[in-house]
């Protein structure tokens, strides 16, 4: 079963990438990668020195990898790190990474093509980032004889599910793969689809998380205007919870003096959405681009702020989690200190809330939301003594970047 699931996989691609390149030549993500993509432009690879090649789908994944690159530079100055990106945005910022020498776009996944790459590249080992298994990269690579390792590896239940239903193919895929999971529940999924080699390491966003300066509060509060106003942040709001959200703000207002709320939505084009309901609800707002004062709301509608913003705050909530979404990272203002709220959506995100052992606060909706951040506010010593042990718990962690280096030289040669 699993050799004519390969055989299809292998054929349908082999073919189907022809159209697809076609029809996705004008796609941001691909535009002016097509002939790389199809293996007709290879990239340009430095003589005699030993390399490896990096697979990151996009920017979490880059980002997740950056402190590993660098150490691995750090151990191994000659080393030539090629990453792969499927998407615009990581390759843009793999490119402004000093550890990375080649920064190319991922090709398709045929197997012409990936030996193609595999041939000139000649990489010492192929390390994948969280969870792309390309069964056409991973299996040319065992024919050519180079050990494929997923660092970080990372397996939800929804893609638990959708890669259990071609098992037999997963399973082929895994059977040789050294699987160095981020959680003990990402190890556990593997190896029920297969993996033979897996091992819980831990998540490598742990060591960039707790990198903080917390001297930078009250510049980042005055970059705000908060003053010494009490400050709630509402983090990676997903669409659907705009409305919930807006709401609560403004009955946490009528509840607590001076409040200064920053909305940061997940993507742009919820702005829109954002600023019509905080007209009807009649607070005074602006956006993070054009700051004004006397203020109360401000809709961040700028790029990479976010991570810094939690720090300014008394209380954060962490959005994707009051919708069926698996929620966002609450590690990014427990690394602050900052006393954090989520929705009961979280199966993305379950790696992080066991590393905190249940210090956070939990919310179903506009009203336990609101309630929350009330209390948070009311209250700020018994709530900073429950973040002050979830950022000691996250700090306890640290040190994951050279657990993984060491794993990486032990099985894959590196």
């Amino acid at each position: 079963m699993a050799g004519f699931l390969i055989l299809l996989y292998r054929m349908l691609v082999s073919v189907l990438m022809w159209p697809a390149a076609l029809a996705l030549r004008g796609h941001p993500n691909f535009a002016g990668t097509i002939a790389a993509r199809l293996g007709l432009r290879l990239p340009e690879v430095p003589d005699g020195r030993p390399l490896i090649w990096v697979h990151a789908a996009s920017v979490g994944e880059v980002r997740a990898a950056s402190g590993l690159l660098a150490a691995l530079k750090r151990r191994m100055p000659d080393l030539v790190i090629c990453l792969s990106s499927m998407t615009a945005t990581g390759r843009q910022v793999a490119s402004k990474d000093a550890s990375a020498d080649l920064v190319i776009p991922f090709p398709f996944d045929s197997p012409r093509v990936m030996r193609r790459y595999l041939l000139r590249l000649s990489p010492r080992a192929l390390v994948i980032v969280e969870t792309e298994l390309w069964p056409g990269m991973i299996l040319e690579a065992r024919r050519l004889g180079i050990p494929v390792g997923i660092v970080n590896a990372r397996m939800t239940e929804r893609s638990f599910r959708r890669y259990a239903r071609v098992l037999p193919l997963v399973k082929n895929v895994l059977e040789d793969i050294e699987v160095l999971a981020m959680a003990h529940a990402d190890a556990e999924r593997f190896s029920q689809l297969g993996a033979g080699r897996v091992q819980t390491v831990g998540n490598l966003k742990i060591d960039m998380l707790v990198s903080t300066d917390r001297s930078a509060r009250e510049r980042l509060r005055g970059s705000l205007g908060a003053g010494d106003r009490p400050v709630f942040i509402a983090g990676s709001v997903r669409e659907g919870e705009e409305e919930m959200v807006v709401d609560a703000v403004k009955s946490v207002a009528s509840r607590v003096p001076g409040l200064f709320t920053v909305i940061a939505p997940r993507h742009p084009r919820q702005i829109g959405r954002l600023s019509e309901l905080v007209k009807e609800a009649n607070l005074r707002w602006c956006l993070r681009s054009g700051m004004e004062a006397d203020v109360d709301l401000v809709i961040v509608d700028t790029m990479g702020e976010l991570f810094d913003l939690y720090g300014a705050s008394d209380a954060a909530f962490v959005g994707g989690s009051l919708v069926d979404l698996g929620g966002q990272n609450v590690l990014e203002p427990i690394a602050w200190g900052v006393p954090t709220i989520h929705g009961p959506h979280m199966s993305n995100f379950v790696w992080a809330l066991e590393l905190v052992d249940g210090h956070t606060v939990t919310v179903r909706d506009s009203s336990s939301l609101a309630g929350a951040v009330a209390d948070i506010l009311a209250y700020p010593e018994k709530y900073r003594v429950m973040a002050a042990k979830a950022r000691a718990l996250v700090e306890e962690q640290r040190g994951v970047t050279q657990r993984y280096l060491s794993k990486l030289e032990d099985v894959l040669r590196i």
